[in-house]
């Protein structure tokens, strides 16, 4: 069974818009046209048609930067400093 799979375009500009047209194809074969804003996702999808707008070098960007996380988490830079006094005694 084939499973469908959306179109990917990568942009630079996190405000796209789509019309559902495609090269060679008239713009009145697609949807009405839709302004989107691509958020913390790194990525946003066409409501009409399903497309999908990826954000180069963002979250959702297979070439983008790596997400490892060089420093001290979240978490522990938001924990008291009790472990800071044990390991200075």
């Amino acid at each position: 069974m084939d499973q469908f799979v959306p179109e990917t375009r990568t942009v630079t500009s996190a405000r796209v818009v789509c019309d559902g047209s495609a090269p060679g194809l008239h713009a009145a074969l697609g949807h009405p046209r839709v302004f989107m804003q691509i958020d913390e996702k790194g990525y946003v999808d066409c409501g009409y048609c399903d497309r999908r707008f990826i954000l180069k070098g963002g979250v959702a960007d297979a070439a983008g930067p790596a997400l490892e996380q060089t420093g001290p988490s979240a978490k522990e830079a938001a924990l008291p400093g009790d472990n800071d006094a044990k390991t200075r005694a």
